[in-house]
């Protein structure tokens, strides 16, 4: 997530710059010094760092630039097929990055199931939360790159990031709505109906 990991990199200039200023204090008391990295290390070394991904609420996970802590979380797929394509939702995260930057990260497969070129593009797909939110499309710096054309019978996974301006915005997120276009062929034909899918979570 670049965005994410720009942030990341703020955060650290901040810090160094914060250490040199208090370099020349931080001489002067080496015992409080010491006292302090004992208590940072053992801070951090309490904050449980979900290696495998998140699964809950409250889970700390990485992501590039630093952690995201998850607010609410959708773990159970939730697949429909609409012509020749079958759409999977394979989890939903709402989270916090760095403890400043709220964003749903929703997790997604699609498979061509026919040998026709079809066009289909979750890329764009629009998300309305029940929070009262609605973003018209993803953010394309943080979203995987996912294909919008399938030539015969492939498949493409990845994920579509949704970034919000508060925290408060995905605080007690019950649901989110999720709506994508019909699939079309190179003749501009659709070939099946609109997605609206209803993605229930836990917070």
């Amino acid at each position: 997530m670049k965005l994410f990991k720009k942030l990341g990199i703020l955060l650290l200039i901040t810090s160094l710059i914060l250490l040199a200023a208090c370099k020349n204090s931080e001489e002067s008391s080496s015992s409080s010094e010491d006292t302090n990295n004992a208590t940072d290390t053992n801070t951090s070394e309490s904050q449980d760092i979900s290696v495998n991904g998140p699964e809950k609420v409250g889970d700390v996970y990485e992501i590039d630039g630093g952690t995201a802590k998850v607010m609410a979380i959708s773990n159970k797929e939730t697949t429909v097929k609409t012509g020749p394509i079958q759409f999977t939702v394979k989890k939903v995260i709402a989270a916090v990055a760095n403890e400043q930057l709220p964003f749903i990260d929703v997790q997604i497969e699609s498979e061509n199931t026919s040998d026709e070129v079809v066009r289909f593009r979750p890329s764009l797909a629009q998300l309305a939360t029940s929070t009262g939110v609605q973003i018209d499309e993803p953010s394309l710096l943080e979203s995987d790159r996912l294909l919008d054309e399938y030539v015969g019978k492939v498949n493409d996974s990845g994920s579509i990031i949704y970034v919000f301006d508060n925290e408060e915005d995905i605080k007690d997120l019950e649901s989110i709505r999720l709506r994508i276009s019909s699939p079309f062929n190179e003749d501009l034909k659709n070939l099946g109906d609109k997605l609206d899918l209803k993605i229930n979570l836990e917070h």
